[in-house]
């Protein structure tokens, strides 16, 4: 499963147009209760699509749902979307503070730590793909 999230997110980022506001991906549960606020509750999901294509639709900075931080299943169906994401920060974790990471790389790889997410991903033009599970990078690619 974490080698298709990688997949689906490395698809994303090499897909993506000059539209693309990155993306923060979280794979858990739905019934998993996190640290989120829904952003835009009253907007509906993309359907009938691959959850790449649902995942580039929703991360097209005109579109509403690209903010915050979007949820698959374990299955990778994506089943919400605009989450603010607000995890507990760990110092016990190695944290790299001079690689020029933002909001949304820290929010993932502290997030990776929650009991219930099995991994989290971001995609963004400055950082590549960054996956971590468990507080660990398992997989970086750098653009």
């Amino acid at each position: 499963m974490v080698d298709e999230f990688i997949r689906i997110l490395q698809c994303v980022r090499h897909a993506a147009s000059n539209n693309f506001s990155g993306v923060g991906l979280i794979v858990c549960d739905p019934r998993l209760v996190l640290p989120t606020f829904p952003m835009k509750p009253w907007i509906p999901l993309p359907n009938g699509e691959s959850t790449v294509d649902q995942i580039l639709k929703i991360s097209a900075i005109e579109c509403e749902l690209h903010d915050g931080f979007h949820f698959l299943s374990h299955e990778l169906k994506l089943f919400a979307a605009a989450q603010y994401f607000s995890p507990p920060v760990d110092l016990s974790l190695s944290v790299d503070v001079e690689g020029g990471f933002g909001g949304r790389y820290f929010a993932a790889l502290f997030g990776s730590i929650i009991p219930g997410v099995e991994c989290t991903g971001i995609a963004t033009r400055a950082a590549g793909v960054a996956v971590f599970k468990g507080g660990q990078k398992i997989y970086s690619e750098n653009p």
